[in-house]
């Protein structure tokens, strides 16, 4: 096979990377008019890289110079867009190095060649197409150069903002240097690049027109999201500090109790999203998925300036990536950071590409992001400032008769039905002692008096400071609640018991494997309170453990742990940075 029958043959390449091109902007197009919004996606460089590729080598086979270095200078830039979409990415100037050594490389082939553009072989003529006169060269030539120059003008606005998107320059420029190209190669009677310049003209049109619709007018107020109890006494707090910085700011939203009290409209109950462990939330993932719909489209159309997901990482989450495929406007903050240091570490990309904020309340958690471009902001843990400013209730009576050991069973049916039969056996074991029992929700009482009888003493949610403070002892489920406790310095044995099969899929399925899995314990990063998970739940060896506590050093290390959360109000220090960021231009 002679040379030029070997060009005739590889010249449906180029058909290939054209189809391609075409694709990645059908596509482009589709995601675009779905979010109301011109758009790019990581599809749409990874089609631009292999089609690049692709028409690079087809221009080569055909020896037309221009078309070959432009594509190859296309595929760094396709290159460099998912780089910046990445978690890390590339300085600048290795970029440019790489643009230079691409461009020497290319010329060096085709001074090898010795020819400038050959006119396309095509396998269905037979023959050569008749060689076009230098005007319409220098015509084809300025129109590609055009044509590529729209991927310059994006790497440039790209590199400037350090982040992917396409702009209305990078539409126009694409739109003439198509019309022009698609004019010189209709002349050269090339199919290939008639094809190529042709299928994208309707979604550059497209694209400019949702560029320049009207901006939709930024909403005002703030959707806060808290789907738990622990994100319930945050939320309240934040709501508070929202409140005393702008006492007219709109708060709506997902939430309990202390959010409504602190002047937040509830538009959807909080007892709605409280499931525990990986069984219950697929039996009530119907039930979760309609009200996450309901709660999107009431987002997207009031478009608030910012919503706030409160903990409860999972939902949130899937909430916020719902939010912005169909085109939420306004800024999406998390307060308190997902686990991603105890599980699921590759949710750091995913928390990076979807947030504008991350609100850390632990200190060690910003070391997590370090390579991303999150802004995150350790504002302290809310629960300082809140122990620390607390009024205690000098009225309220609790036993006097024996020192208090005080029962926390959690703030779920489920976790209650678990553990605190298992609390209370232990209780029974000190009998110099009295029990108390904290009673998260009201609704709430019915199920713990099935377990404990009706004549036990028990202590509602609002005043659970109170027991902390009185207690000698503690028995606790793990959650928030026994940060709490630590902070009050009594000395506890933290209990967790779980259905089967929540543990095996957390242990075998999902890996978590942590040293401890209570916040006192990891962030004093040694054992200050026993912790007895799942299996480990012996009444005896508990009553035990919790009998020989030192209780000295127990109080010493929750006295560390005070200073290792100190500093700034957290609650205060949130509302600063939510107030700063909707402020910040869409």
């Amino acid at each position: 096979m002679n040379v030029d029958a070997l060009r005739s043959f590889l010249y449906p390449l180029g058909l290939i990377a054209s189809l391609l091109f075409g694709l990645r902007f059908l596509f482009q197009w589709i995601q675009s008019e779905r979010k109301g919004a011109s758009t790019v996606t990581h599809l749409f460089w990874v089609i631009s890289l292999v089609a690049n590729g692709i028409m690079c080598v087809h221009a080569y086979i055909q020896l037309q110079y221009p078309v070959c270095l432009l594509q190859a200078l296309n595929a760094v830039i396709a290159w460099r867009n998912l780089n910046l979409m990445g978690a890390r990415p590339l300085a600048k100037k290795r970029v440019v190095t790489l643009m230079v050594l691409t461009t020497a490389a290319i010329s060096l082939l085709f001074i090898r060649e010795n020819i400038w553009m050959r006119p396309p072989t095509m396998p269905w003529s037979g023959n050569h197409a008749t060689n076009p006169a230098t005007f319409w060269h220098v015509i084809g030539f300025g129109g590609m150069l055009l044509f590529a120059s729209r991927f310059w003008i994006q790497w440039w606005l790209a590199e400037k903002h350090q982040k992917s998107f396409l702009s209305k320059p990078f539409w126009w420029t694409s739109l003439f240097g198509a019309l022009l190209s698609l004019a010189y190669f209709i002349r050269l009677n090339d199919p290939v690049n008639i094809l190529g310049y042709s299928v994208g003209i309707i979604p550059y049109i497209r694209n400019l027109m949702l560029l320049n619709k009207p901006i939709q007018k930024k909403g005002e107020g703030l959707f806060l999201f808290a789907g738990e109890t622990s994100g319930d006494v945050l939320g309240g707090k934040l709501v508070e500090a929202l409140k005393q910085r702008d006492p007219t700011l709109s708060i709506s939203g997902v939430g309990g109790p202390l959010m409504r009290t602190a002047g937040m409209e509830i538009t959807h109950p909080m007892e709605r999203f409280q499931v525990m462990g990986f069984s219950d939330v697929l039996f009530a993932l119907p039930r979760l998925l309609m009200d996450m719909r309901r709660i999107k489209k009431r987002i997207l159309k009031e478009q608030p300036a910012g919503v706030v997901l409160i903990d409860y990482a999972d939902f949130n989450m899937l909430l916020a990536k719902a939010l912005r495929k169909k085109g939420y406007q306004g800024k999406l903050v998390h307060y308190v950071c997902p686990s991603v240091w105890a599980w699921r570490k590759n949710r750091v990309k995913s928390l990076a590409k979807t947030l504008d904020s991350l609100l850390s309340i632990l200190p060690f958690e910003e070391n997590c992001f370090t390579g991303t471009k999150l802004p995150v902001t350790y504002v302290g843990h809310p629960l300082v400032a809140a122990i620390d400013t607390y009024t205690y209730d000098a009225t309220y009576e609790l036993p006097t008769d024996k020192p208090i050991l005080a029962l926390f069973p959690g703030s779920r049916r489920h976790e209650i039905a678990l553990n605190l039969p298992i609390q209370w056996e232990i209780a029974k074991k000190f009998p110099d002692y009295t029990p108390v029992i904290s009673v998260a929700r009201p609704e709430l009482m019915e199920e713990i008096k099935k377990h404990v009888g009706p004549d036990a003493h028990f202590v509602p949610q609002d005043k659970r400071y109170e027991l902390m403070r009185a207690a000698k002892l503690a028995l606790a489920t793990s959650g928030t609640i026994v940060l709490e406790i630590g902070l009050h310095a009594v000395p506890t044995v933290v209990t967790y018991q779980v259905a089967g099969l929540n543990y095996l899929l957390g242990r075998y399925i999902f890996r978590i494997h942590l040293p401890f899995y209570t916040l006192v314990n990891i962030i004093c990063e040694r054992e200050v309170y026993p912790e007895f998970i799942h299996k480990d739940l012996s009444v005896d060896e508990i009553a035990t453990t919790l009998r020989n506590l030192d209780v000295k050093k127990c109080r010493e290390a929750c006295f560390e742990l005070r200073k290792r959360l100190l500093g700034q109000n957290a609650s205060q220090e949130a509302a600063k940075t939510i107030e700063n960021l909707i402020k910040e231009p869409t």
